[in-house]
């Protein structure tokens, strides 16, 4: 503001230092309030890393799975694999299957759905699965097993397996995001499934045997 004519040097000097000491102490308390925003911020928000942590596969959004802790892609996308990763081998009917090696038709790396929430969730939400891998359901025994697409973006192969370790149906090439309900008239203990189209490409139908490898005993065929 200009000055006036009733205005001193002294008061103008003294309304110079109660200014300067205002903006000072606006200065002070706008950096104690960021600083403490930051801290809220920082106390309320989680890293990347904490973010991702997990227990179980639910903890996990969209496809993403719970391994070794932490939510990362599933296996049967990433290829990621080891020496104790379970594999699924398909024999000719008229072969004997051997305890181990063989000439199969084709051997899959399996990932393995053994909770009911796992099995809930099953292929749900991925984008594409890698054509040498695929997912086994498990079940304490045989029963006529229903199986729908809801939520499932990629065609399926459905291998249906008793428990002599014998396909007793396969569903080919499964519509993605159907609710219909599809099922083989036969019981069966598992579901093996793999991207559409692959079964009649490799010879796997009704009678196919299958050899079950890297898993515990009481998931594996019982007759």
């Amino acid at each position: 503001m200009p000055l006036t004519s009733g205005t001193t040097a002294s008061s103008v000097s003294r309304g110079c230092l109660v200014l300067l000491v205002g903006l000072m102490t606006m200065a002070f308390s706008c950096e104690h309030t960021s600083g403490a925003e930051e801290s809220v911020a920082s106390d309320s928000g989680r890293s990347e890393d904490e973010a991702s942590t997990c227990v179980l596969d639910e903890h996990c959004e969209s496809f993403y799975r719970c391994i070794e802790s932490t939510c990362q892609v599933p296996p049967a996308m990433s290829g990621q694999r080891d020496e104790e990763t379970p594999v699924l081998s398909f024999f000719s009917p008229d072969v004997e299957v051997p305890e181990e090696g063989g000439e199969p038709l084709v051997s899959f790396y399996t990932e393995l759905a053994l909770t009911a929430a796992e099995q809930s969730r099953g292929l749900m939400y991925r984008p594409h699965m890698r054509n040498d891998w695929g997912m086994l359901f498990i079940y304490p025994a045989e029963r006529t097993l229903s199986f729908w697409m809801k939520n499932t973006l990629i065609p399926l192969d459905m291998i249906f397996i008793d428990d002599a370790g014998e396909v007793v149906g396969v569903v080919e090439m499964a519509e993605p995001q159907t609710l219909t309900p599809r099922s083989v008239d036969r019981p069966a203990r598992y579901v093996f499934e793999i991207n559409g189209g692959l079964s009649a490409e490799l010879g796997i139908g009704e009678g196919t045997r299958v050899r079950f490898e890297n898993m515990e005993g009481h998931h594996t065929p019982r007759r």
